[in-house]
């Protein structure tokens, strides 16, 4: 007979809910974000004008992931709510820590079709050419951008 540890048959003499529940109650909690660096078949890659953010205008295109959402699956829902256009995931870039409970998953996709129609949230979209900034450009898009369109455009 093998003799398991107290603590495991404690464990394991809860019901599948109440572990869940002690897991839950006792891990970090997060808001995750995704973002989509897009780019077309030129190499360019699409930024937008955003009416919600208080700080610089324009960046990448994402959104709130949705409970129980794929990260990519946001990518793709919010670029086609907010702008019409089609895109598709093609990688993973990085995870980022915004903040103590918020995390963003940035993606690699590449623009499939559709044609730009502004929404309450994306007013005008562009195509930047490389080395080609936008007045009111996140600094923090712009370093997702150099690191992983342009990486050579890196100085400057």
């Amino acid at each position: 007979m093998i003799h398991m540890p107290l603590a495991s048959r404690f464990w394991h003499a809860i019901p599948s809910w109440g572990r869940h529940l002690i897991l839950w109650l006792c891990n970090a909690h997060f808001v995750v974000g995704a973002v989509a660096l897009v780019r077309d078949a030129n190499g360019r890659v699409l930024v937008a004008r955003h009416t919600f953010r208080s700080g610089p205008p324009w960046g990448l295109l994402g959104g709130w992931v949705r409970r129980g959402e794929d990260p990519a699956e946001t990518v793709v829902r919010e670029v086609r709510e907010e702008t019409a256009l089609e895109v598709e995931v093609t990688a993973p870039l990085v995870v980022r820590v915004e903040g103590p409970a918020h995390l963003t998953v940035v993606y690699g996709a590449r623009l499939i079709g559709g044609r730009f129609h502004p929404s309450a949230e994306i007013t005008e979209v562009a195509f930047l050419e490389r080395g080609v900034w936008p007045d009111g450009l996140r600094d923090d898009h712009r370093d997702l951008i150099q690191t992983f369109a342009w990486p050579s455009a890196r100085s400057g």
